[in-house]
């Protein structure tokens, strides 16, 4: 009997090996700033299929396939598969599943590693000889934005995010949020 798994090549763990957060607050004359990341590293991610073996008017190509392979030679220039006829199809049913072999190799696993500034704000102490002469003891307001964006992600994920290629790819990814506070002390 054939072993089937001595074709298959080890990339990676698929969840991360180190992750962590860093903040840091810095205050000068009642401004706050707050800055907090995120990050994930060791791990690695299986990029969507992208070729399949028959397109047509409701399933478009990739813009991947601008660099398919074309003529004899160009093979040394790129990894990407050439795009078969119908004709060619017709003639052999195996076809069907050759854009497997470049959809399940390494040219499709990409780094999970990734950074994110996950929250950063702005507070604003009022001084007390403004509100000396209200009710007040204290006043403060803060603007505050999360989740804005990926500082660092690989590349080959092409904007899309690594948190979220191992639930199945179909999860909305996680919102901005934005936030404006006022503090009153009574």
């Amino acid at each position: 009997e054939r072993n089937h798994t001595e074709y298959l090549k080890y990339e990676g763990p698929t969840d991360p090996t180190h992750t962590g957060s860093l903040g840091n607050t810095l205050s000068y004359k009642g401004l706050h700033l707050n800055v907090f990341l995120t990050y994930a590293f060791g791990n690695v991610v299986r990029l969507d299929p992208k070729f399949k073996a028959y397109y047509g008017d409701m399933a478009s190509m990739t813009h991947a396939f601008i660099n398919r392979w074309q003529a004899a030679g160009e093979e040394a220039r790129t990894d990407i598969p050439t795009i078969l006829s119908r004709r060619q199809y017709a003639t052999n049913n195996n076809l069907r599943y050759a854009y497997n072999g470049y959809n399940y190799s390494t040219a499709r696993i990409a780094k999970g590693d990734f950074i994110r500034l996950k929250e950063i704000s702005l507070a604003y102490d009022l001084p007390t000889s403004l509100i000396k002469r209200t009710p007040l003891r204290s006043a403060s307001v803060k603007v505050q934005a999360t989740n804005l964006f990926l500082l660092y992600a690989d590349k080959k994920l092409n904007g899309q995010d690594p948190e979220f290629f191992n639930i199945g790819g179909v999860a909305s990814p996680t919102p901005r949020q934005f936030t404006l506070t006022l503090k009153l002390g009574l």
